[in-house]
């Protein structure tokens, strides 16, 4: 049975709950580049980030919920660089046991929506490892193109994983 989800503004939504969303989501994903523990040391840091997160212009966070629990996120971070505010950057991810069921689809849906009402966003970026391969195939569908691959990019233990940077321009967001 499919479930009901609603997409919401993170701003509508207290941080310790987020913060609990993300830290599940980086543990039970192998795919993520970094350590949930050294990106976000405490959650006084994690609190401090997304408060420097949302005064970035453009920036958003969207959250996914299934029975008003939160499954999952998506992060639009514009680069703050005068040159590139044009730019940003995506970052998302969904509990693991919600996985495959069209949540992550949803988000970047609401995402691309988002950025073309608002057209500041012209150039979105994503970072993705190549043997995440239901991730890439969502990418792709939702119109993401690939720049480049990145040979030995993540490093876990003494294994290399490459990486595949991939984008998409907002004349292209429609799809």
């Amino acid at each position: 049975m499919l479930q009901k989800v609603r997409i919401a503004d993170q701003s509508s939504f207290s941080i310790k709950p987020l913060y609990i969303l993300i830290r599940e989501v980086y543990k039970t994903s192998g795919f993520m580049s970094e350590n949930f523990n050294e990106k976000f040391r405490s959650f006084t840091f994690f609190d401090n980030f997304l408060n420097n997160f949302e005064e970035i212009p453009g920036a958003f966070l969207l959250i996914a919920f299934v029975d008003d629990q939160p499954v999952g996120y998506i992060s639009i971070e514009p680069k703050q660089a005068s040159r590139l505010k044009h730019t940003a950057w995506l970052n998302m991810g969904v509990l693991e046991k919600h996985r495959g069921k069209g949540i992550g689809k949803m988000l970047i849906d609401e995402a691309l929506e988002r950025i073309r009402d608002e057209k500041t966003i012209e150039i979105l970026y994503l970072m993705v490892r190549a043997d995440n391969f239901a991730a890439v195939k969502l990418y792709q569908q939702k119109g993401f193109e690939t720049l480049a691959s990145l040979e030995k990019d993540t490093k876990i233990g003494n294994q290399y994983f490459d990486g595949i940077l991939m984008r998409k321009f907002a004349s292209n967001m429609n799809s």
